[in-house]
């Protein structure tokens, strides 16, 4: 049974490698359409946050505004989710100094949606935060294979939009805008 299970987390593995490969090919397309990202990233926290042994409190807050992008859904929620898995790995790290809170903060900025996501799970060294998008480059040793913000950055560039990480002990923010659509 055991040696079925490391199969199968072998499997997982190797799928989730060739899926972020698979996104740094150039060639290959987006399917933009019209999203209302207020609602695309609702649905993210909503999912996100169903986990009731998460080591994190998600608060979030959204603009009443409809925030129309255009972009790719499945794409734009690989950030989300590649945000979301680094707020967790380093929750875990920190863990024992209280409940890690990630903020998610959606508003309109001129002609620009913004999402925002901080926490207090520990922080980035400033040594770190000069690399954090280089690909393959983690803190995580064996856990991760370092494409994670990578692959963020260059999904968010494709659409248009720009990524930025600020971090001072022990909080980090995570800040992605994206250009409205009419």
């Amino acid at each position: 049974m055991r040696l079925l299970e490391a199969i199968q987390n072998d499997l997982a593995s190797a799928t989730s490698l060739l899926e972020e490969l698979k996104s740094l090919n150039k060639r290959e397309t987006y399917r933009m359409q019209r999203l209302d990202l207020g609602a695309e990233i609702r649905t993210f926290v909503q999912q996100s946050g169903a986990n009731a042994n998460l080591p994190i409190i998600i608060d979030a807050t959204e603009t009443n505004e409809r925030l129309s992008v255009a972009g790719d859904a499945a794409r734009l929620r690989r950030v989300w989710q590649n945000i979301f898995r680094n707020v967790l790995d380093a929750a875990e790290n920190h863990a024992g100094s209280g409940k890690t809170v990630l903020k998610v903060i959606t508003k309109r900025l001129g002609q620009k949606a913004r999402v925002q996501f901080s926490d207090n799970a520990g922080g980035i060294p400033k040594k770190r935060m000069e690399r954090i998008f280089e690909p393959f480059f983690t803190t995580k040793g064996e856990k991760s294979r370092g494409l994670g913000l990578f692959i963020s950055r260059k999904i968010i560039t494709e659409h248009n939009g720009k990524i930025r990480v600020a971090s001072k002990k022990p909080f980090t923010r995570v800040t992605v805008d994206l250009p409205l659509t009419p």
